[in-house]
């Protein structure tokens, strides 16, 4: 009987000896599944490691819902990746031939087998010969050495340059995975290699540093460069907390608040207490409870033990939390219950009372140091558009978390902050905790689910002198005139961030309140506002500490729509798990999100929708953002509208729009709405209007858009 693995796409049989059939024809994705914990991986890396999760052994799974592409870019792209690995083998052995360190020589020498090891499966995977390299990435491979000296004697100089070579890899193959088709053989594949290459970086890196500190007679410029290794030692949570008076109010709950001295003190318990059950650097801490003291102290006394912080929403839907549960893998989940929480977490999790009792009784820590890079926590992302990605922020967030909101919105030690918004979401998380810990500021929280009158009762209750919301609970409390108590209870700044204020919107507030509000746009994966407009500025401005600039320069420059980039010192690692995610949305050091902007004369930015919110009706684009601000500015009685691209009976694309009235004002409101309709240009009216009790919204405000589309499909809209 015939033994021999065959590949199960194209039948090709396997080299005697060789790796699983599923290693063939991975055009689709490569899946790693952990004998030990059972996360599932993606990536093409991780055959050379372990589990990142917990270390145990990676068995591999095939996708076969995937179809082999044997068309012309498909096999260039596979060319391309031989020989940027062909490369990097070549440099390797060179490297580990010509060095007189013998530990550097086994360690060049190692890269040198993965590299080849890497093309060998390269070679089952897609059966095809390796080729030698082209004139083109000679001269692709010359450009490295450019700038370092080609010194073979010299082990830092070979670091430097294996660095350089596996960071311009990981650089190509990302730019070349956002240049061809979304889903294709191609870019999976790119998205692969781009993943490993960067590993290898990472991996060199730390070799590098170790390297460093074994070499204390190195001369004084590379004596230098060891000292940012050892600088880079730090705890996010000890940096937040470092700077404030001990005896100055930090949080305010309640009937309850904390020092910072106190707080300092019973974070530091927690870390302690979080250990004592078994939490390893690296370790999950789900904080699954409301705003409140208890929150914060769960949250940083996670950082300060090393451990990564993951806020939840107290209120999740079963699915997501799952979902989550599956994703994190938690060694600990505080919350106010277990009822839906299903085994095996049910057993890791802790509840408030018992957990503030093993907080006040263990034994304070000092914060545990860590790399710059070394994971925090993770916020999920709003997930308007599909389940929620965990966005991985590194404790380097905390060097410099505080600086747009001390010097752009001028928030000071003496103000007191009070969010709208829940902790679980990244806004009111690093506007008003982060940046007001690090400041030494009074943070207000409040564990209500905010409503216009919550907010406007707690605000006069506990006297902030800075108010964090979003347009949407702006708007109601205007409706609900409850605006200018604001004001009477001393509050001087008004910030509105999380999705778009419109123009209307921020003339409204003035008039009620006399303040004119800052406008903020920022994303979880950037943590601050990166772009901030006050009174009198032409569209929202880089603020301090961010560089922006546009991916399509020319749109930009012929004021068309363009997405930007954003390289801040706040910038997230990346996603968990979401290869092409990461890809499309972390280019280099930047951030580019799918929003779109149109640029200014004054040399602003002017916020353009989303990609999904510019769309084509009759042969002629329209932004969906602007239209609703054309039809709602200023309506009578409207509490908000939306409108959505949906196709009619035969197919055509056209607008259809959504509202939510005050009781008894319906007709009013509708007729106005179909008056201003009616000097639109044709292919920007409305063909249709439904009534909503409210639109539908994430937990933390953004308008899901698609749910209005998927409602008006099922007819529930009409109904």
């Amino acid at each position: 009987m015939d033994r021999t693995a065959h590949c199960p796409k194209c039948q090709a049989p396997g080299a005697e000896g060789a790796e699983p059939p599923d290693l063939c024809c991975a055009d689709a994705p490569t899946h790693w599944k952990c004998e030990e914990c059972g996360k599932l991986s993606e990536g093409f890396a991780f055959p050379y490691g372990r589990c990142p999760q917990c270390g145990g052994r990676l068995t591999l799974r095939h996708d076969t819902r995937a179809v082999f592409s044997a068309d012309r870019a498909a096999v260039n792209a596979v060319r391309m990746a031989f020989e940027i690995e062909l490369g990097g083998r070549a440099f390797y052995q060179r490297a580990a031939a010509d060095c007189g360190d013998e530990e550097l020589r086994a360690l060049f020498s190692r890269f040198a087998v993965m590299e080849g090891e890497h093309m060998e499966t390269l070679r089952r995977r897609y059966h095809v010969d390796v080729p030698e390299p082209s004139p083109a990435f000679r001269l692709e491979v010359a450009g490295i050495f450019a700038h370092v000296d080609h010194r073979p004697d010299d082990p830092d100089n070979l670091f430097r340059i294996a660095i350089a070579l596996e960071d311009r890899a990981a650089a190509f193959f990302r730019t070349r995975a956002a240049t061809v088709p979304s889903g294709s053989g191609e870019q999976r594949l790119y998205l692969e290699l781009g993943a490993e290459e960067r590993e290898h970086a990472d991996l060199l890196c730390a070799e590098y540093k170790r390297w460093l500190a074994r070499q204390p007679d190195r001369r004084e410029g590379q004596a230098a460069a060891a000292a940012p290794a050892e600088a880079a030692r730090i705890n996010g949570a000890a940096l937040l907390l470092a700077q404030a008076d001990g005896a100055q109010v930090a949080l305010v709950c309640g009937e309850q608040q904390l020092t910072y001295a106190q707080l300092r003190d019973r974070v530091a318990r927690a870390a302690g207490a979080w250990k004592a059950r078994g939490l390893r650097p690296g370790d999950r801490v789900a904080i699954k409870l409301p705003d409140g003291i208890d929150w914060v102290v769960a949250f940083l006394g996670t950082l300060w033990a090393g451990g990564v912080a993951v806020a939840v929403n107290p209120q999740i839907p079963a699915p997501e939390w799952s979902y989550i549960l599956d994703e994190a893998g938690f060694s600990i989940i505080l919350a106010e219950h277990a009822d839906d929480t299903p085994a095996p977490w049910t057993s890791r999790v802790i509840l408030l009372e018992p957990g503030r009792r093993e907080v006040a009784a263990a034994e304070p820590l000092a914060p545990e140091l860590v790399d710059d890079d070394t994971p925090a926590f993770w916020c999920h992302s709003s997930g308007t558009s599909g389940k929620p990605k965990a966005v991985v922020h590194s404790h380097r967030f905390a060097r410099e978390i505080e600086r747009v909101t001390r010097e752009r919105l001028g928030i000071v030690a003496g103000d007191r902050l009070f969010a709208t918004s829940r902790l679980f979401f990244s806004y009111p998380q690093t506007n008003s905790l982060f940046a007001g810990l690090k400041i030494g500021a009074t943070v207000i929280l409040d564990p209500q689910w905010p409503t216009a009158a919550s907010a406007a009762a707690s605000v006069e209750r506990y006297t902030p002198s800075v108010f964090f919301s979003v347009p949407s609970l702006y708007r109601n409390l205007l409706h609900a005139g409850l605006a200018p108590a604001l004001v009477a209870a001393g509050v001087r700044k008004c910030v509105s961030a999380g999705e778009t204020l419109p123009a209307s919107l921020r003339e409204a507030w003035r008039q009620a309140t006399g303040i004119d509000m800052i406008d903020g746009y920022g994303a979880s994966e950037t943590l601050v506002l990166v772009l901030t407009a006050m009174a009198g500025d032409d569209g929202l401005q880089p603020s301090p500490g961010v560089e922006v600039h546009p991916l399509d320069p020319e749109a930009a420059a012929a004021g068309l729509p363009t997405r930007l980039g954003f390289r801040v010192s706040t910038v997230a690692r990346g996603y968990l798990d979401r290869p092409a995610a990461q890809a499309q949305a972390f280019r280099g050091d930047a951030f580019c999100p799918a929003d779109l902007f149109v640029h200014t004369q004054g040399g602003g930015w002017r916020f353009a929708g989303r990609e999904d919110s510019l769309v084509k009706i009759r042969g002629r684009w329209v932004n969906l953002v602007e239209l609703e601000d054309k039809l709602g500015a200023g309506t009578p009685g409207l509490l908000e509208a939306a409108t959505v691209c949906v196709p009619d009976e035969d197919g055509v694309d056209s607008v259809v729009l959504f509202y939510a009235a005050r009781p008894g004002e319906h007709a009013q409101v509708e007729k106005v709405l179909q008056e201003r309709a009616a000097a639109l240009r044709p292919h920007e009216r409305p063909r249709s209007f439904h009534e909503l009790p409210a639109l539908p919204r994430t937990p933390t405000g953004k308008l899901l858009r698609r749910k209005l589309a998927d409602a008006f499909r099922n007819g529930v809209a009409a109904a």
